[in-house]
């Protein structure tokens, strides 16, 4: 009989993510612009971005949670002056634009959409900080609890879906301590080494296994959500190969990533896929949403592949497109050339039209 695997058995130091090697300090010198290049970031721009985010991380950790809101929503100005040469803001003025087109009658209506975007991110990062602390001080409330009831009393596994919308981190932090905890799942690492020992740092004082990518870490999951004590948390609209495949758009459904990984490990635990999101409701206080389960073709036990992808699809683009000003990854989609000249859009501008804002 094969052993049950159990997070007991696991070392918490295996959800921490793997920090690549140390370019040589000579690189800084070399004569390769991709070998200057790496040196710098790893040797400067990575340690000074990780000694301001260490100091403000341990200094707002000991406020109250409303305090770290407001204190990442003043820095937003100094916040987008500092990436005023970047790239990224544009892609993500240019993607606002084009998925709310013709939402405001005015550009001074939709440039405020936007400014509450780049708002609800600087409140977004200072409240990482005391993201543990959100659920133990009711400041997120939950809406469709009798969705997760009623999946629970089936006695199978839940995977839990979902968008990075709001503070993200507050969803992992209501199920695992709340709602459906243990909860499990994989997470996709940031380019900073530094960021990632803060996050890592952040789950191990609620105890909570989230796993980086990679064969081992697959391997956990499956073999945990087959043991049936835990839930699984999993974000579908993650980056791979430098794009956001879901929402799709009007785009072709992805045949790989979260989404594909959420249903293949549904399978085979048994388990029901439930879609939620989280809303800000204001600074440090959210709402999060419980969907109904998505439902498995009848006579059979297992969800079809390409429909589930689309299921979930179809119910979290409205959502994104709805909250708009709250959808992290923005900044990560890389729409197609023409785009804003697609059928896709032509017909959300239509229906953008319609709708009274």
């Amino acid at each position: 009989m094969t052993k049950q695997t159990r997070l007991e058995d696991i070392p918490f130091a295996e959800t921490l993510a793997v920090e690549p090697a140390a370019p040589r300090l000579r690189d800084l010198f070399s004569q390769q612009e991709a070998e200057r290049e790496a040196a710098r970031l790893h040797w400067f721009v990575h340690v000074k971005d990780g000694v301001l985010n260490t100091f403000f991380h341990h200094s707002l950790k000991l406020c109250p949670p409303a305090f770290a809101s407001a204190f990442g929503n003043l820095l937003v100005p100094v916040m987008r002056w500092s990436y005023r040469d970047k790239l990224f803001p544009q892609r993500i003025s240019r993607n606002f634009e084009t998925l709310t087109v013709n939402r405001w009658n005015t550009d001074k209506g939709q440039k405020a959409g936007l400014k509450r975007w780049w708002h609800n991110i600087g409140r977004t990062m200072s409240e990482f900080c005391i993201v543990n602390k959100l659920w133990k001080s009711a400041r997120i409330e939950v809406e469709g609890l009798e969705h997760l009831k009623a999946a629970q009393a089936k006695g199978a596994p839940v995977i839990f879906t979902s968008m990075h919308l709001g503070t993200w981190e507050a969803l992992f932090v209501a199920i695992h301590e709340g709602l459906a905890g243990p909860s499990i799942g994989p997470f996709q690492p940031e380019p900073n080494r530094f960021k990632n020992r803060i996050v890592h740092a952040i789950r191990r004082e609620r105890n909570q296994y989230l796993f980086p990518p990679g064969q081992r870490s697959a391997y956990r999951l499956h073999r945990l959500m087959n043991n049936g004590q835990y839930s699984m948390t999993i974000f579908v609209d993650e980056v791979r190969d430098k794009q956001v495949h879901l929402p799709s758009f009007g785009r072709p459904l992805p045949k790989k990533g979260n989404a594909i990984v959420a249903v293949k490990i549904a399978n085979s635990c048994g388990g029901t896929i439930i879609p939620t999101y989280l809303v800000r409701l204001g600074p440090a206080r959210f709402r999060m949403v419980i969907l109904p389960p998505l439902e498995r073709p009848e006579e059979t036990t297992g969800y079809d592949l390409h429909e589930a992808v689309r299921a979930m699809n179809d119910v979290f683009e409205p959502i994104v497109l709805e909250h708009i000003e709250e959808w992290y990854m923005l900044g990560e989609l890389r729409l197609p050339r023409k785009f804003a000249q697609s059928a896709y859009v032509k017909a959300l501008s239509e229906k953008n039209q319609a709708r009274k804002w």
